[in-house]
């Protein structure tokens, strides 16, 4: 299932969340049909971070269970034509999310939606593991603290080892500024030291606060910003099979 990419960190904090809303949108304003899910069960944001909370009857453990159809939970964004969201449950269990229930349902997914993205929760147990042995690639997303970077080299690890080997490191919340000082280290000597390509670096950027704040993606109002222009561009390139 080349069309299923999860979304993965080694740490909570990365802006993991705020990729998949912003990437998303971006997907579906370049007319394919998106489709994000929120495994984070629990601990549910993306319902918030799209603006869909109040909207919210069904979730993904109820699609899981079969109480109910996947278009009972999946909800349709206001703004953005093609882009959609089955949320997480708030108050249900992890382990109620098997690996075969998540490969159907992903499956199932991947012929409605031209590309569905797995928002996981941060770190390897056990959603991430799961989730790891369904989709067909992944996004692994770090920032410049070393303890990020560390992290990610983890996961690069175990998911090799269940078989995924389609990985793709973003660096996100990269401020030029420190890499000048000789804080931080360079895009190119993260993804040297994850030991994966690097798909796309995107800046410290205050709309991405402010859209979130406003609880929208900020393409909606501010698409011409540095990190609106990443989105955009990481959007055209995840679509084909040879983007590298």
């Amino acid at each position: 299932m080349n069309n299923v990419w999860m979304v993965a960190s080694g740490k909570g904090g990365t802006g993991k969340s705020s990729l998949v809303v912003n990437l998303g949108a971006a997907l579906a304003m370049e007319g394919l049909r998106v489709v994000v899910v929120d495994l984070s069960v629990g601990l549910r944001c993306l319902d918030l971070c799209l603006g869909l909370d109040d909207r919210v009857l069904f979730d993904l453990i109820d699609v899981l269970s079969g109480n109910c159809r996947p278009r009972d939970a999946i909800l349709k964004h206001s703004t953005i034509e093609k882009l959609w969201l089955l949320p997480a449950a708030q108050n249900r269990s992890m382990d109620e999310i098997t690996e075969k229930s998540l490969d159907a349902l992903c499956r199932q997914l991947a012929e409605q939606f031209d590309m569905v993205l797995l928002d996981c929760p941060p770190g390897l147990e056990p959603i991430p593991q799961r989730a790891s042995a369904v989709a067909g690639r992944a996004i692994l997303v770090t920032t410049t603290e070393a303890t990020a970077i560390r992290d990610t080299e983890r996961l690069v690890t175990e998911f090799t080892a269940k078989g995924l080997t389609d990985l793709y490191l973003v660096v996100n919340r990269y401020c030029s500024e420190h890499l000048k000082s000789n804080l931080i280290p360079s895009e190119t000597e993260i993804a040297d030291s994850v030991g994966i390509p690097l798909l796309g670096t995107i800046p410290e950027d205050e709309a991405v606060t402010l859209a979130t704040l406003r609880c929208e993606p900020m393409l909606i109002r501010q698409p011409s910003t540095p990190a609106g222009r990443v989105f955009t561009a990481l959007a055209r390139r995840l679509p084909g099979k040879d983007f590298l």
